[in-house]
This record gives C-alpha cells, structure tokens and sequence, in this order.
C-alpha cells in the first residue's frame, strides 16, 4: 500500500510540473566558475533579462577566488550572457542560456576568451567556434577594415557549411560586423533556414534595424526629398548615377575631415549630372547649419538641412542610424556602403564612377 501512494504521489507532482503548478524549474540561470587555482579576478555578467518585476537589461557581478565562483541570474525567457573582465570594455565571450540552465565554465587561465563553456547545446557550439577562431575575432578589435572581414568572412563560412544550425544566426548577430559589409551581412543572413532562420534568436538581442525580414538586397527608396538651403528642396532618385550621402553635424569629431575628402571628390568628378554628393546636416539650429555651406568650399554638392536627425522619416527610410553616416549607391541603385569611414565610402564612390 505504501508503494502505491508513493507512486501516486510522484504522478502527481509530475502533473503538477507539466501543469506548470510546481515551481519544478526555477526562474534562474547558474553560472559556476572552474578556473586556476590563483585566479583572484572579478567578472561582469551582463544580459537581457526581460522581468519587469527583476529588471530587463541586468548586470551581475561574480567575484572569482582561488579558481572558483558562481553567479545566480534572475531570467524568465532565453537570453544572451556577454562575459566581461572588469574594467573592460567589449565582451570576451558570450553564452548562451535558458531559465533553469547550469552554465559551466572551465579555463586555463584567468581570461573568458580562453574559456570552454557547458551546460547546453548552443553554449558549447558558441564555445568552440569562439575558442577556435579566438586570434581572428582578437585582431577584429583593432578596427582595420581588412580585420573586421576576416572575422566576417569565418563566420559566412559557418553559416554557409550549417545554414539550418542556430549557432549559425547568433554568429551573425554576435560577431558579423554589419558596418563593415552590408551587403555580405544581408547575403549571408539570407542563407539561414529552418530553426536557424527564426525569429527568437533575432529577439535575443533586440536588433531595433531588424524589424522585418532583412531584404538580399541593400536597396534606398526610390526617390529621396531633401531640403536643401540652396533650393528649398532637392529630389534624389537613387539608380541614376552613382550617389554618395553623407549625414554629419559641425560638431562631429570627423566632420573637417569628411568635408575634405568630399571636396577632393567634387573636385575629380566635376560633372554633377554624372554623380550625386550630398551633405545633410543634423544641425537643429539654422544659423548653425548655414555659416559652413557659405565658409567650406563645398561646390556642386547637394546641401541639405534635417534638423531631426535620425528621427527624420527620411533618415529612417533610407536606413540613417547615427551620425556620422554615409551611404553610397551604385547607377543601379545598389547599396555598395553602409557605414561611418569618409574614406571607405569615397573608394567605393569612386569604384562606382567607373
């Protein structure tokens, strides 16, 4: 008799659990720390938490000693866990985790990107990409363009070898840099299919420029109206010639800079019916955005004033998200450059003029 009440009881917190009655998995991630002895060190966990009641973006702080340590991290639905030194500023890893998951981590050493991370599938793909593209993804921070596509390039070649696999989308939403090839991002975003090509791993980090699908193809709207000092208003129609845009302020860090490279390519394509330039300011008051157009030497370029920035529906129509931005178009109408480098953005001017 007592076998069978036990058994009857054990049926039916298991109900209870699939009825979600029982609080049979807790609201929380674990994350245990299994490093060298001498390892003394504090660590930031910083991630998306999505609890009103506990807070959506979540810092926690975990400090390390002799080797070991664990944080407990409040979450109700899967998030993104971005790996921190202290003090430092860019992630060195980034796992991934699920309410109830026990994440472990083992190292050799005291930093996270030597790190092998454990406790679910996802995590410990993430891990081993990481750890072996670990000497591409550290010369990426230098900023060279030639560097930043080296890592783009590993992770095509992930997607492209695992296109249903959803490590493949949180690749590129983790280590693609997207300013550096606009066109290689949509490209490879577009190979993704079945689990990997759903909506939830885009959610993971809140892409605010990801609403819809992400088209194969960088395309501007088919005519742009700006409002330009000189005219009052000025059309564009991407696809007739090669067009450069570029959305600044006077007191830009690059600005002088910018202004200079776009005067050198006036000066070597002097024909405006064969090219657009166009420099749109952000400047919110008037006379500041109209004692430069008079003192820099600009000519045949358009000279447009958006005193609401990136709040503009223009700027959102046509993809503006900070400034300084360029955008440049082939006679196509092709984006050929997404980004904030003058001097990128003038190469491929000037490859488009050919």
């Amino acid at each position: 008799m007592k076998n069978i009440i036990s058994i009857l009881i054990l049926l039916a917190g298991a109900a209870l659990c699939s009825l979600g009655l029982s609080d049979c998995t807790r609201n929380e991630i674990r994350v245990s720390f299994d490093l060298p002895e001498k390892t003394n060190r504090t660590y930031t966990l910083l991630y998306y938490a999505s609890d009103p009641a506990k807070g959506w973006i979540t810092e926690e702080v975990v400090n390390v000693a002799k080797g070991h340590g664990e944080a407990v991290l409040p979450a109700v639905n899967p998030t993104l866990i971005w790996l921190f030194q202290a003090g430092a500023k860019d992630p060195q890893a980034v796992i991934y985790a699920e309410r109830g998951d026990r994440i472990e981590i083992n190292g050799r050493s005291s930093s996270p990107s030597e790190w092998t991370v454990s406790g679910n599938t996802v995590s410990e793909s993430l891990s081993e990409w990481r750890t072996s593209n670990a000497g591409i993804i550290a010369s990426s921070r230098s900023g060279r363009r030639d560097d930043r596509l080296a890592l783009n390039k590993a992770v095509g070649t992930s997607v492209a070898a695992h296109p249903s696999d959803p490590v493949s989308a949180l690749l590129m939403l983790v280590y693609f840099d997207r300013r550096a090839d606009e066109a290689g991002f949509r490209r490879n975003w577009n190979l993704l299919r079945d689990d990997a090509a759903d909506r939830k791993w885009k959610d993971l980090v809140s892409r605010s420029d990801m609403d819809g699908d992400v088209p194969a193809e960088d395309r501007l709207p088919a005519r742009i109206v700006l409002k330009t000092l000189g005219t009052g208003c000025d059309t564009i129609e991407p696809g007739r010639v090669p067009m450069l845009l570029y959305f600044t302020r006077n007191n830009a860090r690059t600005h002088g800079s910018d202004i200079a490279v776009l005067r050198s390519l006036v000066r070597e394509y002097p024909d405006s019916s064969r090219r657009v330039i166009a420099e749109v300011g952000f400047d919110t008051d008037s006379m500041t955005r109209l004692y430069p157009t008079r003192t820099d030497s600009l000519r045949t370029a358009v000279r447009a004033w958006m005193p609401l920035g990136v709040s503009d529906a223009t700027a959102r129509e046509a993809g503006v998200t900070r400034m300084p931005y360029m955008i440049v178009s082939d006679s196509k109408g092709r984006v050929v450059y997404r980004g904030d480098n003058m001097e990128e953005a003038a190469e491929l001017f000037r490859e488009s003029m050919k």
